[in-house]
């Protein structure tokens, strides 16, 4: 079965814990510059994962969406073998197939029962081999972008201009949605620069390592070579409004993060995160977290929705509850992040995913260290951790844009 998410949310790291009980981790890196990992979680099914450092942040400025194109064309002519036997023979054997992308990275995913990994190795190598033939392209713009387009929540849509908000036309502040006058031509260019061995991780849940380490030099017909690193990011703050029909309106409201290369800052984080979902719930049911660790950036804050008769005064409220924030709670926090990151660490995909993103950030951290990190977060650090996010806020509003008040007025 292939699935094309729109878009996935770089979180936290919640590898495998190397330390947890039973939990084993090795990382080869070959000849080629290909990374490859294993996690042993002595799982039923395995999760397979090609991962490069292709996120929308690498994309092209004038090209917006390229990477949205990639990851729909998954399941395309691969140079040697038609798509629809890729796609086909995935699922005659049992397998998931999912394409998903962030700011940061851009994957393929293969979810088979265990002792189907090494028939979905060498699917994925010619999966991750994409010939972007231009009638193949043509036909996913045509089949699949419009669609995307309708199924585009207004929650999504605050989020992604809650980014351009933040960071203007920095690299986070690109699109991973919309398409821009995107061509073959153009995916097949940017391929041969990112999507190389020097930029991609294999990354094996419940995989046997050698095997992964085979495959990895026999299956998987990347490019050499390293890609240029991406412009670092610069937090600006400010704020992005867009007019939409209906009777609801959208808003996000944040303030600078931190990087996912420091576990304490990453930890310090999930419990500010913790702390304003508390304070925003109190004000609305329909209120969720903004928290969100990149390579070299962050966010954190809250998203929320509310009928346009509502929308100002919560909008107020929340903005007013987020400067008021303090390191009160502080224990109940720490408890729900440390549960949080120690949850999100028992799905096999999930774990494959994020740690396909820890490996390409050169970071190494398990949920254990992180929980531990969060233990011992002090209320001077959420203290220091809010006054930055104070600092300068963001904001988005998708909908009646009238009815929310602008930064200055909250």
């Amino acid at each position: 079965m292939l699935s094309r998410p729109s878009g996935v949310v770089a979180k936290r790291f919640v590898s495998a814990a190397a330390k947890s009980a039973g939990v084993q981790e090795r990382t080869t890196v070959l000849e080629n510059g290909l990374r490859v990992s294993s996690v042993e979680l002595n799982g039923a099914t395995s999760s397979i994962v090609l991962a490069f450092r292709a996120g929308s942040r690498y994309q092209p400025a004038n090209k917006q969406g390229l990477t949205h194109l990639i990851r729909n064309s998954v399941g395309r002519d691969a140079p040697e073998f038609p798509g629809l036997a890729l796609v086909w023979n995935t699922a005659q054997n049992g397998g998931q197939l999912t394409a998903v992308s962030n700011r940061d990275v851009l994957a393929i995913e293969v979810n088979v029962v265990r002792d189907q990994s090494a028939v979905a190795l060498s699917l994925l190598g010619q999966l991750g081999n994409n010939a972007f033939k231009p009638w193949d392209v043509e036909d996913v713009k045509h089949d699949t972008l419009p669609a995307d387009a309708t199924y585009l929540t207004g929650t999504t849509i605050a989020f992604e201009q809650l980014h351009q908000a933040a960071f203007r036309n920095g690299g986070l502040g690109l699109s991973n949605y919309s398409v821009n006058n995107v061509s073959a031509k153009d995916l097949s260019a940017f391929a041969k620069e990112r999507l190389v061995a020097g930029e991609a991780v294999l990354v094996g849940v419940n995989v046997d390592h050698d095997t992964l380490v085979q495959a990895g030099n026999s299956q998987f017909p990347l490019g050499q070579g390293q890609a240029a690193k991406a412009a670092p990011a610069k937090y600006f703050g400010g704020e992005i409004r867009k007019e939409g029909r209906g009777n609801r309106s959208y808003v996000a409201i944040a303030g600078e993060g931190s990087s996912i290369t420091s576990v304490k800052d990453v930890a310090v984080q999930a419990v500010v995160a913790q702390i304003l979902l508390s304070a925003a719930q109190k004000i609305t049911s329909e209120a969720i977290s903004v928290n969100v660790n990149y390579q070299d950036a962050g966010l954190v804050g809250v998203q929320f929705s509310a009928d346009n008769s509502k929308i100002t005064e919560i909008s107020k409220s929340i903005a007013a509850a987020i400067k008021k924030a303090n390191a009160n709670g502080l224990d109940s926090a720490k408890s729900a992040a440390s549960v949080q990151v120690l949850s999100e660490a028992q799905n096999a995909s999930g774990v494959a995913l994020e740690k396909a993103t820890q490996v390409l950030a050169g970071v190494e951290a398990s949920p254990r260290d992180i929980s531990d990190a969060i233990k011992a977060v002090t209320a001077q650090d959420v203290t220091q951790a809010l006054s930055r996010v104070n600092g300068k806020l963001s904001l988005a509003a998708y909908g009646s844009t009238a009815l929310v008040p602008y930064l200055d007025e909250l």
